[in-house]
């Protein structure tokens, strides 16, 4: 009885080596991208605004407090 099962390494893959369907491969391929150079981009924008969204939310916590 053989073992069908992939090996560890790549069954815990993220894009595993050997796909049944070739268009699935190709798709795969074609839109695998790393996430992080996709938000890389948008970090000049969003820290900033993060930062001042927490200075009045933490500013508005003070006023009600007092």
């Amino acid at each position: 009885m053989t073992d069908s099962r992939l090996p560890p390494d790549q069954a815990l893959a993220e894009r595993p080596l050997d796909y049944s369907d070739p268009d699935l491969k190709a798709y795969t391929d074609e839109k695998a991208q790393d996430v992080l150079e996709e938000v890389i981009a948008y970090m000049p924008i969003v820290l900033p605004c993060m930062a001042v969204l927490q200075m009045f939310m933490l500013a508005f916590i003070a006023v009600i407090l007092t």
